[in-house]
């Protein structure tokens, strides 16, 4: 599931970069064979459920720790955050138009 997108014609893979910039967009062109493709996004929504339940899942089980504070709890949270925004890039796949 995380891994970056491979071209559906050639089967070039693309940097992180690249894939960063298309995710937003809705067709994309190889630089390698040329040829045009649509970008999918459909695995970003199992990512955010994987990350929603791990984070209420660990939120959870640190309350139970008597001397927890929420500041604490909102640094773990924003931690999980930011990992899960780096991780985003991977979802996105490519297919033939």
């Amino acid at each position: 599931m995380l891994k970056l997108p491979l071209c559906p014609y050639c089967g070039a893979r693309f940097l992180f970069p690249t894939v960063k910039q298309s995710q937003t967009k809705k067709t994309g062109i190889c630089p390698h064979c040329g040829k045009e493709f649509r970008v999918s996004r459909s695995w970003r929504w199992v990512l955010y459920l994987a990350a929603l339940a791990v984070f209420v899942g660990l939120d959870c089980a640190l309350l139970t720790i008597p001397s927890m504070n929420v500041p604490f709890l909102m640094v773990i949270t924003a931690i999980g955050v930011i990992i899960i925004y780096f991780l985003i890039p991977y979802t996105v796949r490519y297919k033939k138009l």
